[in-house]
């Protein structure tokens, strides 16, 4: 199965939420830079810190990284589409970015 990569620039001087793309954004959480080599959906890091809309932010604080994921898949298929064979690799690709960002998120002391 042939994979397109899909690349989201928001507009200049725009933030959108880094799990979804909604606007606007509601809260900034700290991060520290990791790296992504395994997959070629996103960029291959990440440096700093990652805005959310109000939604996503409520998600994070309560730890609900399922359903953090299911929300930013649902963005994207509303956004730019994807057929049913290939729901289950969107998925595990921001299954696994976000765990990544839960092992990096800088909480505080």
């Amino acid at each position: 199965m042939a994979r397109e990569i899909v690349i989201f620039d928001p507009p200049p001087d725009r933030e959108v939420c880094d799990f979804c793309t909604a606007e606007p954004t509601h809260r900034r959480y700290a991060c520290r830079n990791f790296v992504w080599l395994n997959h070629t959906m996103f960029a291959h890091e990440s440096i700093g810190a990652w805005a959310a809309c109000e939604q996503c932010a409520r998600l994070v604080d309560e730890g609900r990284w399922s359903e953090l994921t299911e929300r930013a898949l649902a963005r994207l298929k509303g956004i730019h589409g994807y057929t049913a064979d290939e729901e289950p690799y969107f998925r595990e690709r921001f299954r696994e970015i976000h765990q990544l960002f839960q092992e990096h998120m800088i909480t505080e002391v």
